[in-house]
């Protein structure tokens, strides 16, 4: 008898794409309510309140937003920087998926970079040196 393999979803950011959303958003922001963020939202077409509601409350709970319940209405601000955030993203996708190899993701970057990103990188890499 085959066996049936369930699908899983991977999700090494530990975002999904609505809480990656509400992130660009809070970053921008700096300190928002549920109220302004929906709002915000709203304009890239529907969402119910009570999901965005519930998506930063996870993102609270997984200490990527700070919950501030001083006031009747809650107001959430970044806990992590968004350099941070990416910085987490790929050193977990090194060391979970490429066994710490960054030599993939440095020849990826470096494709796609146009001669301004190179410059950057390079300038980066003297700064490392120092």
């Amino acid at each position: 008898m085959a066996q049936t393999i369930r699908k899983r979803s991977v999700r090494l950011s530990g975002l999904n794409e609505l809480e990656a959303e509400i992130m660009q958003i809070a970053w921008t922001r700096g300190r928002t309510t549920v109220r302004e963020l929906h709002e915000e939202l709203l304009l890239k077409g529907y969402i119910p309140y009570t999901t965005v509601m519930a998506a930063m409350n996870n993102l609270a709970r997984k200490s990527i937003l700070k919950q501030d319940k001083k006031n009747k209405t809650y107001s959430y601000k970044p806990a992590i920087s968004s350099t941070d955030m990416a910085n987490n993203i790929v050193d977990n996708v090194i060391d979970r998926i490429l066994g710490g190899s960054a030599s993939p993701i440095i020849s990826h970057l470096l494709k796609l970079n146009g001669e301004e990103e190179v410059a950057e990188i390079l300038e980066l890499r003297n700064k490392l040196q120092s």
